[in-house]
């Protein structure tokens, strides 16, 4: 072992394999002795590397813990690699060709004392890849085309049966009842009264021409729902209505939610066509017909009802992590409605997969560096204050313990804050934020 670095961090080191290889490409051709051969470079060289923090009882630093926590945070973070050897000096532009395999100091398992790694050569290569939020959208997009052309298609000559109106009004009122949500939980919003009505109360003169009527039915749930992220970002931390300032309750996401599970059920009050309670083998053409119409408008309905909550996440900002996992899973249920109808169109259901897993994404990304809310019980009467390191390893100044107890204050009702009851369920952020 000699002494060397990987990306500055000081290490003892052995490179115990080099293996280099050049690039060719063999011709051969039948009856022909011998073979052309076409040199086309080196191929990369690898490197086995072994590495020690200590070494015949001797820590390659005094401060050997420290070294050990930023030796597993710079394998996790990935290439690429710098590495100084005595025998090769600097070699840069390396990455991980197999997985670092690292050997714990004790049983503890927190200090790291030696490991091994396969590093290969070579210079990244910048892909650009879709930005998570136009990944959404743009899946909206066709996934909204999709189901325009789709009712459209079949939409029938002669009118639509009884059955799909009145789907199609009960999906008129999920609309007006997600206004009232957003009214209650932000202000009063009028912008889309009247479109909403002029859905409701033209619906047989809107049909007479169904693509249209379903981009009627796809701008007017988007531009809803996508005032959910435009008013959070007006309101008044002081007076509670900006759901950002609230991590005890996120309005967008709860307002989100509540849309996504009552637009999943949005016709369950909707009698079934007489197909559907005869079913497949008694039912009659007509029968058959009724029904068809009916899936074509809950597959446009509930197509609705996803897209525009989708569409509205990508502008929204979260508080918690815990806002985005709910959300996450209330997202599910539409979408699973949507999948089980039995005549959903392949373009409707191939493009609604799609956004659902580019929404993932997105929200996934969004969960980063956002704190978790999580609680704690008290064993005894106690101080906002004395809960605190029960709470957080560690408050360095004066000032994050007053931002500590004015974030327990702020999520939780405590009438007393020197004398909290035990058994009381305090809620707190981790990590704290300011």
């Amino acid at each position: 072992m000699e002494r060397g670095a990987i990306n500055g961090l000081p290490v003892w080191v052995r490179l115990s394999e080099l293996t280099n290889q050049e690039r060719l490409v063999v011709k051969e051709a039948p009856d022909v002795d011998g073979a052309i051969v076409e040199p086309q470079g080196q191929m990369p060289s690898r490197y086995r590397l072994e590495f020690m923090l200590i070494n015949d009882g001797e820590w390659i630093t005094s401060d050997y813990e420290t070294a050990s926590l930023d030796l597993r945070s710079m394998f996790l973070g990935g290439g690429p690699f710098t590495v100084s050897i005595p025998v090769l000096g600097e070699i840069t532009d390396l990455w991980m060709e197999e997985p670092v395999t690292l050997k714990f100091f004790d049983e503890s398992r927190r200090t790291v004392s030696e490991g091994s790694v396969g590093l290969i050569e070579g210079r990244s290569q910048l892909i650009l890849a879709e930005d998570a939020a136009a990944a959404v959208e743009n899946a909206i997009a066709r996934l909204s085309e999709a189901a325009v052309l789709d009712f459209g298609d079949r939409a029938p000559a002669a009118g639509f049966f009884d059955g799909a109106i009145d789907v199609l009004d009960a999906f008129g009122q999920w609309l007006s009842d997600t206004q009232g949500l957003i009214s209650s939980a932000f202000e009063p919003v009028n912008n889309f009264s009247a479109s909403i009505q002029i859905l409701r109360s033209q619906l047989q003169t809107l049909l007479l021409t169904p693509q249209n009527f379903a981009s009627r039915v796809m701008s007017t749930a988007g531009g809803l729902l996508s005032l959910v992220p435009s008013l959070s970002r007006q309101g008044d931390p002081r007076l509670g209505s900006a759901a950002v300032q609230d991590s005890g309750n996120d309005k967008p996401s709860v307002t989100f939610i509540e849309a996504l599970l009552t637009g999943a059920a949005f016709d369950d009050d909707v009698p079934p066509t007489q197909g559907e309670v005869l079913g497949e083998d008694l039912a009659s053409d007509e029968d058959r017909t009724e029904l068809d119409e009916v899936e074509s408008a809950r597959s446009l309905a509930l197509t609705a009802v996803t897209a525009a909550v989708c569409l509205a996440v990508t502008s929204t900002k979260f508080a918690t992590v815990n806002s985005i996992l709910n959300l996450s899973d209330a997202l599910e249920v539409p979408f699973e409605e949507l999948f089980a109808i039995p005549s959903i169109s392949y373009a409707v259901y191939s493009e609604a997969r799609a956004l659902r897993a580019s929404t993932r994404q997105y929200l996934s990304e969004q969960a980063v560096g956002l704190p978790r809310l999580r609680s704690y019980t008290t064993v005894q009467t106690e101080s906002l204050l004395s809960v605190l390191p029960e709470l957080y390893e560690s408050l360095a100044s004066e000032d994050e313990v007053q931002l500590a107890v004015d974030s327990l204050a702020n999520l939780n009702s405590v009438p007393k804050p020197w004398a909290v009851p035990a058994e009381t369920t305090l809620l707190f952020l981790d990590p704290l934020v300011a």
